[in-house]
C-alpha cells in the first residue's frame, strides 16, 4: 500500500472547520424562507402567485411546504431553493 495516500489526513479537521465557518457566513446572507411572504419576495412574485403555485401543484405539500393548519403553511427552505432553480430554467411558469 502506498503510504503517501495518508500524508494529508491531518488537514481534514482544518478543512471541516473552514467549511463550517463558510456555511455560517452564508446563512447570514440567505433570507429566511419559511413564510409565504418571504418566499414570494425571494422568488420575486406575489403571495397570490405562491397560492397559484400551490393550487396548480408546482409547490407540493410535504415537499415544498408543510401545512400546520388551514391557514398556517411553513415552507421548507431547501425545497424552495430548488424550486427557484426550476423557475430560472423555465421549467415552471
Amino acid at each position: 500500500m502506498d503510504i503517501r495516500a495518508f500524508e494529508n489526513l491531518e488537514l481534514i479537521p482544518m478543512l471541516l472547520k473552514k467549511i463550517e465557518t463558510m456555511e455560517e457566513r452564508l446563512k447570514k446572507f440567505t433570507p429566511s424562507l419559511t413564510t409565504k411572504k418571504e418566499v414570494a419576495k425571494f422568488l420575486n412574485v406575489t403571495p397570490r402567485t405562491i397560492n397559484n403555485y400551490i393550487s396548480n401543484g408546482y409547490l407540493k405539500e410535504n415537499y415544498h411546504f408543510l401545512r400546520k393548519s388551514d391557514k398556517i403553511i411553513v415552507f421548507i427552505e431547501e425545497a424552495i431553493l430548488e424550486f427557484r432553480d426550476y423557475l430560472n430554467k423555465g421549467i415552471v411558469k
